[in-house]
Parts: structure tokens; C-alpha cells; sequence
């Protein structure tokens, strides 16, 4: 920021709506490619309109401080005047005007701003005639947005009212875009395919190709092999919060979205290039606070573990979290739905254990990161053991998951019946080294109750489709 740059302050703020809808809304034909090159567009887009705005002839002679921008969002800080205020207005409707032009309403973006005065000590905010943190700026500006989104393209509708309503042409030669759904005279043919898209889809394609080519993308039936396909979603829990609680000053929050920067930026395609993940799967998209990644099944779920052990080491100290939710499905499931799916898991892991967050979904059912999931994982890890060494029975994992079904719907006889059915397979390893294993199992299950016998029975499911992959491997 420049030293000039004090007095009467604007923050600004830009933010990108229809995101899920635009990335995930698209058909099973180039399906990767297009996930992958709607992604990049969204980066690409969010910082050309940063652009845009901060080098507004007025904005740039009075100075600009950014303070965040990543997939959907920026900040930025400039002078207060009424010929910037007029720019950002000018500058807004221009992009709003292109953007339906490109996207025929697809995405939206709100451009907003709220004026402020920094206090005598440079770090407190003041506005409204009240002081404190620069948490107030968030807490500002964000009803804005919300009641901005709910008038997007409202300026269009006013001005220019045949462009928002116009014929669409029907019959004929007219073409509807393979990917969107979209019907429109301007729709391209693909090379090498009979596929008509939209100009700007074949736009994003074409980026989605050439990013599979230089990171050796594969297609989602290549990542599953001959299991099943692994849909991720994470997202860091209560950023808006954090964000209102506000930071001792501009450069301590700067710090932290440095940090949030490097880790999904960075970080996370470096865990993602490690030997054990290269091969079987693929971030479709890492930014801001969120992540969308694809996989072998089994590879997305370990994966995602190592996300959220390497976020919690990064962000150490920044009192945030990070929950995630995984869809399995055929690797030829349509990749909207899946997506939908994946999303509705990390729903469940974000209200899981009284909306505490910081937890993981994966077959259904939500297990907390701090002590549950490496339960389940160890408890899955002991199964395989037992059944690939001490030769127990591979139907003690059906058998566990008829129980927790029991358990669930609230049918106490899953007690005796569990009970029952590993003492006679005690008895049966009397002189095997399952013996203990089964007794433990079976004395757990009777004194920690429903809960445990739930995370026993995700284990066991856990455990049969990893012998499943075993199997179809030989």
C-alpha cells in the first residue's frame, strides 16, 4: 500500500456465485477435461477481474493494497472518491454485461465495497462510527454480496432488456451445446468428435486437455481401474467465522491468507505428486478454502487424510478446521450427481457430532478426525490381518455390518446376536492366534455399545471392498 494511501478508505470485494453449479453441471461426454478446464477458468477469471478493477485508471493512481484473491473471491483496499466509487459501478456492469453474454447466466459475481478509516494506531477499523478489528469489514460486506446476488443482472433487465430476454432461435440449424445443455446459433463443432459446444466451452476444453497433457490427466474410468471411483470434496469449517472474529491488524490476516494460499496452491499438489497418489488420482480443483479431487476409491479416502493432517500442521494456531465428504461410485456415474453426492457427504460431516466439524464421510457415514477415523482405520487394518494370515472367516464382515444395521434402527438384539456369533468363532480359534482378536472385538462391542459397534461396521465395509480390489487384482 502506498504510504499516500490513508485517509477515507474503500475495501472492495469481489465474489464469483454459481460455482458448484457451473463446475459440476456438465455431461458424462469430456467430462474430465471439462471439470478440469472449468476449474482453471474460474481461477483465471477471478483474478483477470481483479485486474480489471485495480488498474482502473483511478484506482491505480490512487494505490491499491490487496488483501486476498483465490477461486471466486478478492479484496482489495483503495481511496475513498466519488470517481473511483463511479469506476468500480462502470467497471462492475461492464464484466456483469459480459459475463451473461459468456455464460448465459451460469455464474454471477457481486462487486461490492464499504468505506472505513484506519484508527490513530494504523490496525483498528472504523466505520459506521464504531472501532475494532478488520473483522468489521467482512462483517460489512457481506449482507452485501447476499443482497446483490439476489439482483444480479438486475442493471441488464433495465437497460438493456431485449439482450436478457431475446428469442432464443428454435429448429433449424440452431445447436445445443453437449455440455451445458445450452441451445445456441454460436455452438462449435469439436475436432475429432460430433460434439457442438459453446464457444467458451470449447474454450475450457481445450484448457482441460491441455492441462491432462501436462499433468498426464486420465480419464475417470483409468483412475478407478477395476473398483470403484472416488469422489472428494473438503473445505475449511468456519473461515467465515474467522474471518469476522477478525485478526489483530491487516498484516496478521494477510499473513494467515498467505498461508491458506500456500496450502491449497502448494501444498496439496505436492501431496497429490507423491508416488503412492500420482498414478490413481487427480485434483480437479484446490483454492481458496476448498478442494475437489478425483481417484481410486480407496487412494481419494487415504488422501484425504493426508490433507487434513498436513492443513492441521500448516495452520497450527489458527484455530481452523477441515472437514471433507467422498462419494464411491462407478467410475462411468454421472459426474454432476456424483459430485452432488460428495457434497451432501461433507453436509454430513460439517453437522456431524452437534455441528463440531472437523470430521470425515465416506460410506455414508461421518467419523470424527481426531479419534474416530484412526479408530476405524486400525480397526480395518486388523480385519485384513486376521483374515489374510490367521484365517479368519471373510463373512465376519458381512455379519458385523447385519449387527450395526440392527444397532442403528434400534433393535437391542444385535448384543446377543454379535455375542453369540464370536463366541462360537472364539471357540472354533481356540488354537489360533485370532482367538484374542475375537475376544476383544466381541468385549468391545458389549460394553462401548451402538456407537462402536457403527464404527465397527464401517471398518468391516472398509475392509470388504479393499479385499474386493485384492481379488479382482489376481
Amino acid at each position: 500500500m502506498k504510504e499516500t494511501l490513508k485517509g477515507n478508505l474503500l475495501f472492495v470485494g469481489g465474489d464469483l456465485s454459481g460455482i458448484q453449479r457451473f463446475i459440476y453441471n456438465v455431461s458424462s461426454k469430456k467430462a474430465a477435461v471439462s471439470l478440469k478446464g472449468r476449474s482453471e477458468y474460474l481461477c483465471l477469471y477471478t483474478k483477470e477481474v481483479y485486474d480489471r478493477l485495480t488498474n482502473l485508471p483511478p484506482i491505480k493512481s490512487a494505490g491499491v493494497k490487496e488483501v486476498y484473491c483465490s477461486s471466486g473471491k478478492f479484496y482489495f483496499i483503495t481511496s475513498d472518491t466519488a470517481e473511483i466509487r463511479d469506476a468500480i459501478t462502470q467497471c462492475s456492469r461492464e464484466i456483469e454485461s459480459a459475463l451473461w453474454k459468456e455464460q448465459h447466466g451460469q455464474l454471477a459475481i457481486a462487486i461490492c465495497y464499504v468505506p472505513f478509516v484506519f484508527a490513530e494506531d494504523g490496525k483498528q477499523v472504523v466505520m459506521n462510527e464504531q472501532s475494532g478489528t478488520i473483522g468489521l469489514l467482512w462483517k460489512a460486506i457481506t449482507p452485501l454480496f447476499a443482497a446483490r446476488k439476489k439482483q444480479a443482472f438486475s442493471h441488464i433487465l433495465t437497460t438493456d432488456y431485449d439482450q436478457m430476454f431475446d428469442v432464443i432461435p428454435v429448429g433449424g440449424n440452431v445447436k445445443v451445446c453437449a455440455i451445458t445443455g445450452i441451445e445456441s446459433a454460436e455452438c462449435v463443432k469439436l475436432p475429432d468428435s460430433d460434439l457442438y459446444v459453446l464457444p467458451s466451452v470449447k474454450q475450457q476444453i481445450t484448457l482441460g486437455e491441455d492441462l491432462r497433457n501436462k499433468e498426464h490427466f486420465k480419464t475417470f474410468e483409468d483412475y478407478a481401474g477395476e473398483t470403484y471411483l472416488g469422489i472428494l470434496r473438503m473445505d475449511v469449517d468456519g473461515l467465515g467465522a474467522r474471518f469476522i472474529r477478525g485478526f489483530k491488524d491487516l498484516d496478521e490476516y494477510t499473513a494467515f491468507s498467505e498461508r491458506m494460499a500456500i496450502f491449497f496452491d502448494k501444498n496439496i499438489p505436492t501431496i497429490q505428486q507423491k508416488d503412492y497418489y500420482r498414478n490413481d488420482l487427480n485434483i480437479i480443483y484446490a483454492g481458496g478454502d476448498d478442494l475437489f479431487a478425483v481417484g481410486r476409491w480407496d487412494k481419494i479416502i487415504e488422501f484425504a487424510a493426508e490433507v487434513r493432517q498436513q492443513f492441521m500442521q500448516h495452520m497450527q494456531g489458527e484455530g481452523v478446521t477441515i472437514s471433507g465428504g467422498v462419494a464411491i461410485v462407478h467410475p462411468k456415474f454421472p459426474i454432476a450427481k456424483a459430485a452432488i453426492l460428495s457434497g451432501e457427504a461433507e453436509e454430513k460431516a460439517k453437522t456431524y457430532n452437534d455441528g463440531k466439524k472437523n470430521a470425515i464421510c465416506f460410506f455414508n457415514q461421518c467419523v470424527s478426525w481426531n479419534e474416530e477415523y484412526d479408530e476405524v482405520l486400525q480397526m480395518k487394518n486388523e480385519m485384513l490381518y486376521q483374515i489374510n494370515t490367521n484365517g479368519v472367516s471373510k463373512g465376519l464382515l458381512q455379519q458385523l455390518m447385519i449387527y450395526a444395521q440392527m444397532a442403528e434402527r434400534g433393535d437391542l438384539k444385535y448384543l446377543w446376536h454379535a455375542t453369540y456369533y464370536l463366541t462360537r468363532m472364539i471357540k472354533e480359534k481356540q488354537n489360533s492366534p485370532a482367538k484374542e482378536y475375537l475376544q476383544n472385538l466381541r468385549d468391545k462391542q458389549i460394553t462401548r455399545g451402538k456407537a462402536h459397534m457403527l464404527l465397527i461396521a464401517m471398518a468391516a465395509r472398509w475392509a470388504e471392498q479393499e479385499l474386493r480390489i485384492r481379488i479382482n487384482k489376481h
